[in-house]
């Protein structure tokens, strides 16, 4: 069942698409997303499964088509963590229990956040996508088909985002990605820029009277292709 969402255009929208095989068992696989303004600090907790004391923590930052990047780290041998360098002048503030606060939201914060923990096991949080709003922007709404879908090993799905009302391409950009049981963050697959003039035969972007949408297809071959597909469109 598709579902209906109102927010800014400068937010990065998030939609979960699930795909299973027909052999596979659905599992509730949550990710968390914030809408931040840019006036109101955001705290990120971090939450691991059997966390321990004493181990190295850290936290990444993941924009799409980069590498990811440190953003605080704590050493199991010391008493409090400490930001990276570079991200100890861009308004976060690390707590003793090592959640992070970005103090004055803007543009330049957006991306994913990941906690984590490394020792004989590496750990992570669930993702959290960050976003900012820009209060000179109007409101728009996003339509996301289908929710769920099972499928068979070969079949193919369209995944669906339309968005409302419609905007020019060069204005929007979409990211796709998935999560699966067995892994740690979600994984990238594709970022597409709608002002880019180079195309991709696995997406595309068609504009109707509805709005702008935007198309992805999937050839499902096993079970490693299965798991929560993320459309993120950003303006």
């Amino acid at each position: 069942m598709a579902c209906f969402m109102k927010t800014a255009p400068s937010s990065i929208l998030i939609f979960l698409f699930y795909i299973i095989s027909s052999a596979q068992a659905v599992e509730d696989l949550k990710r968390e997303f914030i809408s931040a303004q840019s006036d109101k600090p955001v705290t990120l907790d971090c939450k691991l499964e059997h966390q321990t004391v004493k181990e190295n923590q850290f936290w990444y930052k993941l924009i799409s088509g980069q590498e990811p990047q440190e953003v605080a780290t704590k050493l199991e041998t010391k008493v409090t963590g400490s930001l990276s360098p570079g991200f100890d002048k861009l308004g976060f503030k690390l707590h003793d229990n090592f959640s992070l606060t970005i103090e004055q939201p803007n543009k330049a914060h957006e991306g994913m956040y990941f906690c984590g923990q490394d020792g004989n096991t590496n750990k992570f949080s669930k993702g959290t996508f960050v976003a900012v709003k820009d209060h000179s922007q109007s409101e728009i709404s996003v339509l996301q088909s289908p929710a769920f879908q099972t499928l068979s090993p070969g079949e193919a799905v369209n995944l669906q985002c339309t968005v409302q009302p419609n905007n020019q391409p060069a204005d929007q950009q979409v990211f796709w990605f998935r999560s699966s049981a067995g892994r740690s963050f979600p994984e990238i697959i594709f970022t597409h820029h709608s002002s880019s003039s180079s195309s991709n035969r696995q997406c595309e972007i068609s504009s109707s009277k509805d709005g702008c949408v935007f198309n992805f297809t999937k050839n499902i071959f096993n079970t490693t292709d299965t798991g929560t597909y993320y459309c993120a469109v950003a303006s």
